[in-house]
């Protein structure tokens, strides 16, 4: 069953890169069938892990963006929420809408006016306005945007379309 002068290889030899560890042999027949066969196998698990992703195009869309939108003013409305005199809510709205698992993890943009928010994303042309209410835990109603450093507890709307 010898046949070629390659046949008597072994099929794993020390890695000639200055370290102590055992390679593929790409002089053995069998060793370069590993060789191409582990890079066919990355390249397939590559291709099925990119297939396979909820958002393969890495844009929002309308729906998912609208969706994202409701589900983080709920996820706001549940606990208090700290802001301070300069960011407002902004942040926090953007990390609620990123976090829902509705879209892209990402390509969320929320601008601020005085009491609104509105939200759009990267891939549409979508806008949906977040009015938010915000209550001090003392029950005293205040300005969203324009309050002290505080924890408050958040009554958002949410339209479509911008905040005008």
């Amino acid at each position: 069953m010898s046949g070629g002068p390659r046949d008597d290889e072994p099929v794993f030899v020390r890695s000639k890169w200055g370290t102590n560890r055992y390679v593929y042999n790409p002089n053995n027949p069998l060793g370069l069938v590993l060789i191409i066969g582990s890079l066919l196998l990355a390249l397939g698990g590559m291709y099925y892990l990119r297939a396979s992703s909820p958002h393969p195009n890495s844009t929002w869309s309308e729906g998912e963006l609208r969706s994202a939108v409701h589900q983080a003013a709920q996820d706001l409305e549940k606990e208090p929420q700290y802001t301070d005199t300069y960011r407002g809510y902004g942040e926090a709205i953007k990390g609620a809408v990123e976090q829902t698992g509705k879209g892209p993890s990402y390509g969320v943009r929320v601008s601020t006016g005085p009491y609104n928010y509105t939200v759009t994303g990267d891939g549409t042309d979508a806008k949906f306005c977040m009015h938010v209410i915000a209550m001090q835990l003392d029950g005293t109603k205040t300005n969203a945007s324009a309050s002290a450093n505080m924890s408050a507890k958040l009554s958002i709307d949410v339209t479509d379309g911008g905040c005008g």
